[in-house]
């Protein structure tokens, strides 16, 4: 087994063992999203891409859609350590995953060329499958509309490339019609 379809493997497990299993799939939408931003992606881009929120399936929904800085940074570094733990218990080469924590731990805003590709992956697939589902849910809950709304402008705003702009533009309108009901 080729080390992505063993990671996807230890994802997917993590996930089902913390009955998450809508996070298995925003974790295969993310790898769908950076094949399609970057069709030459390696090895350790697809890796990141299925492995960027693994802290979840051991500590919780602790951040619970957070954007303060620190919330970001605790999550990022926390599934970076865990990926990482993951591919040394697995005796993979070094290169590989110093550059899957390095992708990991910016996946949130982004840094270098790839973060940036993985940060663009990650929001598509939340705007593909979670962002209506957070604004109908966070309506009935009295959750303050500026609020709300924060959160949809605030993932839209965190997409780097034009291709993936363009892309989410649809699901962030659709979610910001929907808010506007």
């Amino acid at each position: 087994m080729n080390v992505y379809n063993k990671t996807e493997k230890f994802v997917t497990d993590a996930f089902a063992k913390a009955g998450k299993p809508t996070d298995v799939n925003h974790a295969k939408r993310t790898v769908y999203w950076v094949k399609e931003l970057k069709p030459d992606a390696d090895e350790s881009l697809l890796i990141a891409g299925v492995a960027h929120d693994i802290e979840r399936a051991f500590y919780g929904d602790w951040k619970k859609g957070s954007d303060d800085p620190e919330d970001l940074r605790k999550h990022q570094d926390l599934s970076a350590a865990e990926i990482e733990k993951f591919l040394r218990d697995e005796k993979y080469d070094e290169k590989l995953i110093v550059r899957v924590k390095h992708l990991v731990a910016c996946h949130e805003e982004g840094g270098d060329v790839d973060q940036n590709v993985l940060c663009d992956a990650d929001c598509l697939a939340y705007f593909e499958e979670k962002a209506m589902r957070h604004v109908k849910k966070d309506k009935a809950d009295g959750k303050p509309l500026d609020e709300i709304r924060k959160k949809i402008d605030y993932n839209f705003q965190r997409i780097h490339s034009e291709k993936a702009k363009k892309i989410a533009q649809k699901w962030y309108d659709e979610a910001v019609r929907e808010l506007e009901k």
